[in-house]
């Protein structure tokens, strides 16, 4: 299972735009977290096959329809999931 941490910027926070990535997470069977950061980005950690993380990457970067992405930095890994027993996607708050 690979890691993928994204940190995206642009107009992503106050647009349901973790709405929206936890949408997709669930269609590619992705697990992981979605969350807002103080200084306006939001931060993913998502685990998963390469091919559905690859999906997942091409389908946030559109962006929502209230949303704007002008920056996606990301790095690829093999780091373990945190929480082993993870099997969903989920919003921190």
């Amino acid at each position: 299972m690979l890691h993928l941490q994204l940190i995206i910027s642009g107009r992503v926070q106050m647009v349901r735009f973790r709405v929206f990535v936890l949408k997709i997470a669930k269609k590619f069977k992705i697990i992981g977290t979605v969350q807002n950061l103080p200084d306006g980005t939001v931060r993913i950690e998502a685990w998963g096959n390469r091919e559905n993380l690859e999906f997942f990457l091409k389908n946030i970067s559109k962006g929502s329809i209230l949303s704007r992405i002008d920056n996606i930095t990301e790095v690829w890994d093999n780091k373990s999931c945190i929480d082993s027993d993870a099997k969903e996607f989920r919003i921190i708050h």
